[in-house]
């Protein structure tokens, strides 16, 4: 009885540590650092997070990924259109108005047009 209750605690513990989410959210601010960083202010969030830098590799997200998704969102945002940020992650965060902001957010897996 006590291994199966381990075994019970243990999956619902890993499964409650994974979440993947997606923010479809208007675009407050498209901010670009003279350090290279993207942070941006969304709707989903209503406070700034960091999702990738031009300069160098941050989270695994390459500098032209990073150059693709600016223009993206800056484009976006001139024509007032949705963006979708999708997330993958392990941490206790399972929303975009939990997203840790500035350097602390995580980056997303991929962004684009919701429209």
């Amino acid at each position: 009885m006590i291994k199966f209750i381990a075994i019970v605690m243990l999956i619902s513990m890993s499964s409650s540590c994974y979440a993947a989410f997606h923010c479809t959210v208007n675009l407050k601010a498209v901010l670009m650092y003279a350090n290279g960083a993207v942070n941006i202010n969304h709707g989903g969030r209503n406070n700034y997070t960091i999702i990738c830098n031009l300069k160098q590799e941050r989270l695994g997200v390459s500098l032209s990924t990073c150059a693709l998704w600016t223009s993206t969102l800056l484009n976006l945002k001139k024509d007032g259109r949705k963006a979708i940020f999708y997330y993958n992650t392990t941490s206790s965060y399972n929303s975009c108005a939990t997203l840790p902001i500035y350097g602390d957010a995580p980056a997303p897996v991929y962004i684009g047009d919701a429209n």
